[in-house]
């Protein structure tokens, strides 16, 4: 017989039925890992959520963080004597005005001890004296503001003289500024509340000249355009009979420092008057760069809202919203020239 070759074996497909069993068990495992991240996303949404309504995500360090420093958007960088500047930037070229009724508000929130007083808490520095309060700040050895009544009746009284007593602040529990840092530093020790404001007593006069209520100015910005500030809000006290006035120093970042206790010296001040009566309700503030100027007063005016963005403070929080919201947002300087 003719020699027969072998007949050939058969492919077996066990190796093939194997791979596609185990390329569907992989198939299975990486749904399965897809589904655990998902739950596990799903749950940390919610819990994010959860302590953000109970307020527990962030830490309280975050509540009490400083302002940045100024940004090219945000800085008043432009010199003070430059209104074009000033028109350029975060305020408006226009001045507007909301439209609101002011006879409609009860003003009972004015008789409270506090009301000119920015919002504030316990734990802060507030030495409340007969004549005006201030909130001290220990890392600038100053006063983030100084609130105070100014009434016609008082500016109307025989003016006592200067006393410069300046001396040390003994309410300051963590020690204010001294003598010693201004001495020789080239800055005036620059009042916050103005002694001329205070002149009708002698003892509201010799309080005034706490180092709590000074600031290092440059003297001819001191004895300058913030002097003529000054003399302004005296006039505006007469003719209003009586208004509110909260200074201060724009505290929001670290600066050059005088004398052996570190005072800041503050590149810009600003100053918000309040005349919380009817008819004529209405409030003005301004801001001004620590260098002598020459312009005009109006250069210098910008809303309240824009004082709380540098300084982060709260201005007459007890008001009504819609109140506080129509004098904080408008320049309202034709009521006041």
């Amino acid at each position: 017989m003719p020699n027969r070759k072998p007949a050939p074996k058969r492919k077996t497909t066990a190796k093939k039925k194997s791979n596609s069993k185990s390329g569907k068990k992989g198939k299975k495992g990486f749904s399965l890992a897809r589904f655990s991240m998902f739950m596990v996303l799903i749950l940390a949404i919610g819990y994010g959520g959860l302590a953000i309504w109970e307020g527990q995500l962030f830490p309280e360090a975050l509540e009490n963080l400083e302002l940045p420093d100024f940004t090219e958007d945000d800085e008043p960088a432009e010199k003070a004597d430059s209104p074009a500047g000033d028109k350029k930037k975060a305020e408006p070229t226009k001045e507007v005005e909301k439209k609101v009724n002011y006879d409609d508000f009860d003003l009972y929130f004015t008789k409270a001890f506090d009301f000119a007083w920015p919002a504030y808490t316990a734990s802060q520095a507030i030495i409340e004296r007969p004549y005006y309060t201030i909130r001290y700040n220990e890392q600038h050895e100053q006063a983030m503001w100084v609130a105070y009544p100014l009434s016609a009746d008082s500016l109307r009284q025989d003016k006592l003289p200067r006393t410069d007593d300046f001396r040390k602040d003994p309410r300051v529990r963590t020690g204010s500024a001294q003598l010693a840092d201004y001495k020789g530093s080239g800055y005036d020790r620059g009042h916050l509340a103005p002694a001329a404001d205070f002149s009708y007593d002698d003892f509201a006069l010799s309080q005034s000249f706490y180092l709590s209520n000074m600031s290092p100015q440059a003297p001819s910005f001191n004895r300058g355009i913030w002097k003529k500030l000054e003399d302004k809000v005296r006039d505006w006290a007469m003719d209003n009979d009586n208004i509110y006035v909260v200074t201060g120093p724009v505290l929001n970042k670290t600066f050059k420092t005088i004398g052996p206790n570190e005072v800041s010296v503050p590149e810009y001040y600003y100053k918000i008057i309040l005349d919380i009566q009817k008819p004529d309700i209405k409030a003005i503030a301004f801001l001004m760069k620590n260098e002598k100027s020459n312009a005009s007063l109006e250069t210098f005016v910008v809303t309240i809202d824009r004082i709380e963005s540098l300084t982060g403070l709260d201005f007459f929080p007890s008001m009504p919203d819609d109140l506080e919201d129509g004098l904080e947002s408008s320049k309202m300087t034709i009521s006041w020239f």
